[in-house]
């Protein structure tokens, strides 16, 4: 991995997303000629200092939720660093097309701090299947809210769709996840099936990387061991089954109590937008018939409703979606000169407040090459003693033949 490289890509990922924000910005200031200074007027910065607290319990919460699903298998792993692997994957997420920089970048910190690799991965499965449950009932509810006539949305029957697709996506995923931890020889065989067209790939790219001098040492041990890559995997999926079994035993509990921190932590966020109204003086009462129950619950719901969106939107940190969505969604609340102001607050508090935390960690590790390292070091690790146990196993015999010769001799 080549730190520099690295470090500019992000920041080129980074700038892309801030410019696009920009100019969905730019576009409404220009169209709707919005009147900041009215806006900001009445604003009441404790409510959104409250905004903000909600927003920052997102890392905490998720952090509580990795330590509490990873000490199951291993122990010492400190608060610390799952708090810290949370926002470093929320920095990750949004710098990233369509999140996929999320989950290996928390596994890496995980690493970093200790945890086997094959012991993150378990932890990390389960941590998304708690996810995946929680957009499956609040998808559940919000379409039976809907067809009940107790929620109304302007969008109609494009929001049925995605309620849909939704609930196809995430249901499909969870039925997959179980499958896969409950009975291996199917995740072998979908393994054994993709290495064959990925092993080619991966051959070519091996033969284009052996022209690199730089890459050439690791390019060549690499082609001269085929089939390791898909070996380690098929260990990893047996160490995956192991590990799910441990938590059916002992590990229910922590489960639980994951589900229960992936509620939490949830709701707050999507309450962040309710006091952002609070705190810019937007009557927290919409213009219009949205659902049924308290304001604070209406705001939950339609933040609900935009979080599958922006979980689906290819571009880093759903920009441009995020933007518009909301201008939708939340128009029986925000309209005219406050649009603007909520639209820079919304995202600030729920995306870029816990990016900058998180990117203040990415950048530490990534100036000191820690990670790398650690997980370099992991592995290697992780290979010898695989070598070792190989070896071992394949001398008893020998070992077994010679003792039977000294007794024969010595008879």
């Amino acid at each position: 991995m080549n730190r520099a490289t690295l470090i500019r890509g992000i920041q080129i990922i980074v700038t892309l997303t801030l410019a696009s924000f920009a100019y969905v910005l730019y576009r409404e200031i220009h169209d709707k000629q919005a009147s900041l200074a009215a806006a900001f007027a009445h604003v009441r910065p404790g409510w959104l200092l409250v905004g903000a607290v909600l927003a920052l319990q997102e890392g905490l919460f998720g952090g509580l939720r990795i330590w509490t699903l990873g000490r199951v298998l291993w122990p010492e792993l400190r608060v610390r660093t799952a708090v810290t692997s949370e926002f470093v994957l929320m920095f990750c997420a949004g710098v990233t097309p369509g999140q996929a920089g999320a989950a290996p970048s928390q596994a890496a910190v995980l690493v970093h701090g200790g945890m086997r690799l094959v012991d993150v991965a378990t932890a990390e499965l389960l941590t998304a299947s708690c996810t995946i449950t929680f957009f499956l009932l609040s998808a559940l509810v919000i379409f039976t809210l809907q067809q009940s006539g107790m929620l109304v949305l302007q969008a109609g029957q494009e929001i049925e769709w995605l309620l849909l697709f939704t609930v196809a996506m995430f249901g499909a995923a969870l039925v997959a996840l179980i499958i896969a931890a409950a009975y291996p020889p199917l995740l072998k065989g979908i393994v054994r099936a993709l290495s064959v067209p990925l092993g080619k790939l991966l051959r070519a790219a091996l033969l284009c990387a052996r022209r690199v001098p730089r890459l050439r040492a690791s390019a060549e041990a690499a082609l001269a061991r085929p089939g390791t890559t898909t070996a380690r995997l098929l260990r990893s999926v047996d160490e995956f089954h192991q590990g799910f079994r441990i938590y059916m035993r002992r590990g229910k509990r922590a489960y639980a109590a994951a589900l229960l921190l992936t509620f939490g932590f949830f709701c707050s966020r999507f309450a962040v937008a309710y006091f952002i109204l609070l705190g810019l003086g937007i009557p927290t009462t919409p213009s219009t018939f949205v659902a049924v129950g308290p304001p604070i619950v209406q705001v939950v719901l339609i933040q609900a409703l935009l979080n599958f969106a922006l979980y689906m939107t290819p571009t880093p940190g759903a920009s441009g979606v995020a933007e518009l969505g909301s201008n939708a969604l939340m128009s029986p609340w925000v309209q005219g000169a406050f649009v603007v102001p909520y639209v820079v607050l919304w995202r600030v508090l729920t995306l870029f407040l816990c990016m900058f935390v998180g990117g203040l960690y990415v950048f530490r590790y990534l100036g000191t090459d820690v990670l790398e390292e650690r997980v370099k070091q992991t592995e290697a690790e992780k290979r010898a003693l695989e070598e070792a146990a190989r070896a071992a196993s394949e001398s008893a015999p020998l070992r077994e033949e010679e003792t039977a010769d000294r007794q024969r001799g010595m008879g």
